[in-house]
């Protein structure tokens, strides 16, 4: 049986979905059952060792403009038509909608839908295909209980087709932090001394504005508290640099697009805690990790974090400058309620676990082969 997946997300910049893939791809060989291959598509050479069987991967080439949804539309629909393996499963969001093989799709939210304004005309196009995706798929999975009713409620789907798996976390996350691991961070941050971090993609919906004003209010007290911000600007661009400079905060704000794969763990065990002001996610991968490595999470009360985080948070209840920057003094001054939220972290982050992520997805895709 040949199990056919959609991973073009594994030779782009990484992202969060790609650290999806990559999970459940790692943990899937003790999973493989007996005559049965993995078919990784992508559309160029990986650059790196990626997870996955040596030989399962295979190029489908793509030279025009049109990035991912014209590759997975037209080049991926067109070669597993001629070529169908017995499922095929596409991580993100959408599927070759032309293709004939029965398909699994991961849709992670719908705030395309719940919060269009927070996207430009490109990316409203590419999300168009994923009601279309989503009833024609033969299963949807989906990470959190919140982003299976937003699925209901804005696309439609019946929740009997609906399975919820929610990501995990590699146990080698636990494991020390090298000395050369520290050294290769504070030579890349160009800073040794404490910070705040934010982790994943700057967009309106994760109040950038927000967070550096309630940095400006609390770092005057802390001469060599930085505040890390790594991802992706994402657009419509929020001007940070601009705010940056308005608020005083050159030289305290180290802004990073991409964070290397080897530094991504040690960047968030150093952080004094993470700062997730996000307004909707469908789970929120970065402040699990950053639990599971014993760092504190500063969260908005909504969507889906509630049912990740549980208590093992410092809840802000209103996206308010007198709230966050509360938040923040409270884990800065603050010893032991930095180490009760470390226990409680490494806790709950104890139940998230990539084998059991990949378990569960690879019974639903030979429940669908199946068929």
């Amino acid at each position: 049986m040949i199990i056919g997946v959609d991973a073009r997300v594994l030779v782009h910049q990484p992202t969060g979905v790609a650290r999806y893939l990559r999970g459940l791809l790692g943990a899937y060989p003790p999973l493989r059952g007996e005559n049965e291959r993995l078919r990784l598509y992508v559309d160029r050479p990986p650059t790196e060792r990626l997870p996955g069987p040596a030989d399962a991967w295979e190029q489908i080439a793509w030279r025009p403009p049109g990035g991912d949804p014209a590759w997975r539309q037209l080049r991926l629909a067109a070669h597993v038509r001629r070529h169908p393996p017995e499922v095929l499963f596409c991580p993100f969001y959408s599927i070759p909608l032309a293709a004939r093989c029965p398909s699994v799709v991961t849709i992670h939210d719908v705030s395309f839908l719940a919060h269009p304004e927070w996207f430009r005309w490109r990316s409203r196009l590419a999300f168009s295909l994923v009601g279309p995706s989503a009833r024609r798929a033969s299963k949807v999975l989906t990470v959190s209980r919140f982003s299976a009713t937003e699925i209901v409620e804005r696309l439609g789907v019946p929740a009997a087709r609906i399975e919820i798996i929610p990501p995990g976390i590699d146990e080698q996350w636990g494991r020390p932090i090298r000395e050369g691991e520290w050294d290769g961070l504070f030579r890349w941050l160009e800073h040794t001394g404490a910070y705040l971090l934010h982790l994943g993609a700057v967009h309106e919906r994760r109040n950038p504005f927000l967070l550096l004003e309630s940095f400006a209010r609390v770092c005057p007290d802390h001469e060599d508290l930085a505040l890390v911000i790594a991802g992706p600007t994402m657009q419509p661009s929020p001007d940070l640099d601009a705010a940056i400079d308005e608020l005083g905060l050159s030289g305290r704000v180290r802004r990073r697009q991409w964070v290397p794969e080897p530094l991504l763990r040690p960047l968030i065990a150093g952080a004094r805690a993470l700062a997730y002001l996000s307004s909707y996610e469908g789970f929120g991968l970065p402040a699990l990790e950053a639990m599971s490595v014993g760092t504190p999470v500063i969260a908005l009360r909504c969507a889906s974090l509630p049912e990740v985080l549980g208590d093992a948070a410092v809840w802000v209840e209103n996206p308010t400058l007198d709230e966050v920057s509360a938040a923040f003094r409270e884990l800065l001054d603050s010893d032991a309620a930095v180490e009760t939220l470390r226990q409680r972290g490494l806790e709950r982050a104890a139940q998230f676990r990539w084998e059991r992520a990949a378990r569960a997805t690879f019974e639903v895709l030979r429940e669908v082969a199946g068929r």
